[in-house]
């Protein structure tokens, strides 16, 4: 084969290449929607907590975590509402944005999967628990190991929908995000006050000086912003990578 036709089949290889990218930027670049909402869904959550940022001397939290952390929230029944009917709208809007994305650019995404998977999900909570009326269950404290019933809170539905949404979409940040998610609440969620460390742990943070467990200065809030901040990274570089395709 001569140099020319060397050259003309690498142009056609980096042309098939440019042209396999704009599909994939095409086909999901609207991921940056349902992901920034899925953000948006747990920083509003900090609404529902009496004291998601400041630190207090005492805490009454009711279990179940209805607000989705283990920590004393405004009022059980709003914190209810919130994620019930929060979450299904979320899931609309990404209904409608994923529809109008078919109509106008001719692909679709697996994105039932994403709303199933969180609506199953939820409707499953709904069906372990009901609305909490007492307070945190006895030894569930920072001196006994994890209380899996903890578990029941509405941010592991949303982190499941978030990891099957990045299957569908194709994104590893997605999937990671959502399983940080599902991390830091089953981490916070069996433990109790929030952010409680085991023994071995703070030793091994204090260098082996002190064996008893420890909880973290951080509140409802810190946390909340750092489950958030892995979708809004994923949602920030999927809405520049579409505005570079459109360019």
């Amino acid at each position: 084969m001569d140099q020319g036709a060397t050259e003309e089949a690498g142009r056609t290889l980096a042309d098939l290449e440019r042209l396999r990218r704009r599909t994939h930027q095409r086909a999901h670049g609207g991921a940056w929607l349902p992901a920034a909402g899925v953000a948006m869904l747990l920083l509003a959550s900090m609404a529902l907590y009496r004291h998601p940022f400041g630190q207090t001397s005492s805490i009454t939290a009711d279990h179940p975590w209805w607000a989705g952390l283990p920590d004393e929230q405004r009022n059980p029944v709003t914190s209810y509402v919130f994620w019930f009917v929060g979450t299904p709208l979320l899931f609309a809007v990404t209904a409608l944005w994923y529809h109008w994305r078919a109509r106008r650019h001719g692909v679709r995404v697996a994105w039932p999967l994403f709303a199933g998977t969180g609506l199953g999900v939820l409707a499953l909570l709904a069906v372990l628990a009901a609305v909490p009326t007492g307070p945190v269950p006895d030894g569930l404290t920072a001196t006994n190991g994890p209380n899996w019933q903890g578990l029941l809170t509405p941010l592991l539905p949303l982190a499941a929908a978030v990891m099957v949404l990045g299957w569908a979409e194709r994104s590893r940040g997605l999937i990671a995000a959502g399983g940080w998610i599902t991390l830091l609440t089953v981490w916070l969620c069996t433990s109790f006050p929030l952010g409680y460390l085991p023994g071995w742990a703070t030793s091994l943070l204090n260098g082996g000086g002190e064996s008893l467990g420890g909880s973290l200065a951080l509140r409802p809030g810190h946390y909340l912003v750092l489950m958030a901040l892995p979708l809004l990274a994923v949602a920030a570089v999927r809405l520049a990578s579409s505005r570079t395709d459109r360019a």
